[in-house]
C-alpha cells in the first residue's frame, strides 16, 4: 500500500530549519514514501519558499488549498493510502483539517504546543514544555522531547579555513563580523541598509577587518542590488557569481550560497531573532542579538501579533506600541538565550544606532576570555542533536502499526 506523507510548513525559518532536515531524515528511512510539502498562505512569507521546497527530496510542493481541494475530489482513492500529516509551521488548523479529511494521523514539531487534541504525537525541545502541555491537558505518552531541531540544519560545506580560502580571505583578516539581515522581503530591504551602516564603522576600526554578509535563499538578489544602487556602491562579482564584493577596498562580501559558511568563516555574528540564532550557536559563533525598536512593527512574530499587517493603518502603528510594552517584560528574545534560561548572547533592544550595535560587536571582539567562554557555553548548550531522525522514525512507526 502507498505510503504519503505530507508536509505542512509555511515560512523561511521553519523550511530551511526545520522541514529540510525532516525530509532528508524521512528520504533515508522511507525511501518509497511520497513526500508532499504543502505550503500555508501567510502575510509574512518571503514567496520563495516554493523554490526552496522543490530544491529539498520531495516530491511535490503544493499549496495548502490546492491539495485539500484535489484530495476532495478523490477523496475515496487518497484514504485507501496510509497517510500521515507532519505539521511543521503556520496554522495547525490546517493540520486538523488535513487529517481529518484523510482519515490519517497528525504528527507536530511545537516549541510551544496548542491544540494537542489534534495530533497523536508532539514533539517539543524542552522537559519543560512537556510540563506545560500536560498541564493544559496533554498525555503525557503524547508529548516527546527531543532536541531542537533547527540545529539538524546546520551543515556547512567545510571547514572555517576552506571557506575563507573560498570567500576569498585574506589570511590576515582579523577579525571577521558576519551581519544576517533577515529573510523576509517585508524588511530585509532596511535592515540591510542598517547592517552595512554597522559594517562601515567596524571596518573603520579596524583595517584589516573583513564584514560578511549572508543573503538567505529566500531572498531575491534584486533586493541586495536595489540597496547597493540608492546607496550608490559600487560591486565587483567573483567567478561563480555567488559572492560581491563591495564597500571601502572591497572588504564587504555578500555571500548568496551556503549562508552558513559566513557564520563559520566569522569570529562575531551581528543577527536579527530567528532561526539563525540557533545555527550561529551550533556552530560555536558568538553573536550579538538585535532587537530594533526603531521600525519593530515590520518584524514578523507568531501568534496575534502575526496577524497586525504592518502596511495597513492602523495596524502598524497599534503593532509597535504592544512590542514596545512587551519587550522590557520578556527576559530573553534570543531562542538561544530561552534554551539556557539566562542572558548567555548579549541582546541589544531599543532605538538602535550602527555606532552604538558596533561598539558592542567590538567589545565582545576585544574581550577575548569573554568571548572563547561565550563559545564553548553555545557548544555545549547545542551539542545535543537529532530531532529530524527521531520524527522520522515516529513517522515510519506510525505507518508500521498502522
Amino acid at each position: 500500500m502507498d505510503k504519503e506523507i505530507y508536509i505542512l510548513a509555511n515560512s523561511p525559518g521553519e523550511m530551511s530549519g526545520w522541514v529540510a532536515p525532516v525530509v532528508t531524515q524521512v528520504r533515508v528511512l522511507l525511501p518509497e514514501a511520497h513526500i508532499t510539502v504543502a505550503l500555508i498562505p501567510d502575510w509574512f512569507t518571503s514567496g520563495r519558499e516554493r523554490d526552496f521546497a522543490v530544491t529539498l527530496p520531495v516530491d511535490r510542493v503544493v499549496g495548502v488549498f490546492t491539495l485539500i481541494r484535489e484530495i476532495w475530489k478523490n477523496r475515496r482513492e487518497h484514504i485507501t493510502k496510509k497517510s500521515v500529516v507532519l505539521f511543521l509551521g503556520g496554522d495547525a488548523l490546517y493540520a486538523k483539517g488535513l487529517s481529518r479529511l484523510l482519515k490519517c494521523s497528525a504528527m507536530a514539531y511545537m516549541p510551544r504546543v496548542y491544540r494537542p487534541a489534534d495530533f497523536i504525537r508532539i514533539f517539543v525541545p524542552t522537559l519543560s514544555e512537556k510540563e506545560r502541555a500536560i498541564r493544559k491537558g496533554a498525555n503525557s505518552d503524547q508529548i516527546v522531547v527531543v532536541p531542537t531541531l533547527a540545529l539538524d540544519s546546520v551543515i556547512p560545506s567545510g571547514t572555517a579555513e576552506q571557506i575563507k580560502v573560498r570567500l576569498g580571505l585574506p589570511k590576515a583578516a582579523r577579525p571577521v563580523f558576519s551581519l544576517m539581515a533577515g529573510s523576509r522581503p517585508s524588511y530585509v530591504s532596511m535592515s540591510l541598509d542598517f547592517m552595512l551602516d554597522i559594517a562601515m564603522r567596524l571596518l573603520q576600526e579596524y583595517p584589516e577587518a573583513r564584514t560578511l554578509l549572508p543573503v538567505s535563499p529566500f531572498i531575491d538578489k534584486e533586493i541586495v542590488l536595489s540597496v547597493l544602487k540608492r546607496r550608490e556602491m559600487q560591486w565587483d562579482v567573483m567567478p561563480g557569481g555567488e559572492i560581491f564584493r563591495t564597500g571601502p577596498e572591497q572588504r564587504i562580501l555578500f555571500v548568496f550560497t551556503h549562508s552558513h559558511d559566513a557564520f563559520v568563516a566569522a569570529d562575531i555574528a551581528i543577527v536579527l531573532p530567528g532561526t539563525n540564532n540557533l545555527q550561529c550557536a551550533a556552530l560555536g559563533i558568538p553573536f550579538v542579538m538585535l532587537m530594533p525598536l526603531n521600525s519593530i512593527e515590520h518584524i514578523p512574530f507568531e501568534g496575534l501579533l502575526g496577524l497586525l499587517y504592518p502596511r495597513f493603518f492602523p495596524f502598524n502603528h497599534i503593532k509597535k506600541w504592544i512590542i514596545a510594552w512587551m519587550s522590557p517584560r520578556v527576559p530573553y528574545m534570543s531562542m538561544v538565550n530561552r534554551m539556557a534560561g539566562r542572558m548567555l548572547a548579549p541582546e541589544l533592544r531599543g532605538i538602535l544606532t550602527p555606532t552604538g550595535v558596533a561598539d558592542t560587536a567590538s567589545a565582545l571582539w576585544q574581550d577575548t576570555n569573554r568571548r572563547e567562554k561565550l563559545r564553548s557555553e553555545l557548544l555545549e548548550l547545542t551539542r545535543e542533536r537529532g530531532a529530524a531522525r527521531m520524527i522520522a522514525e515516529a513517522i515510519r512507526e506510525n505507518f508500521v502499526s498502522n
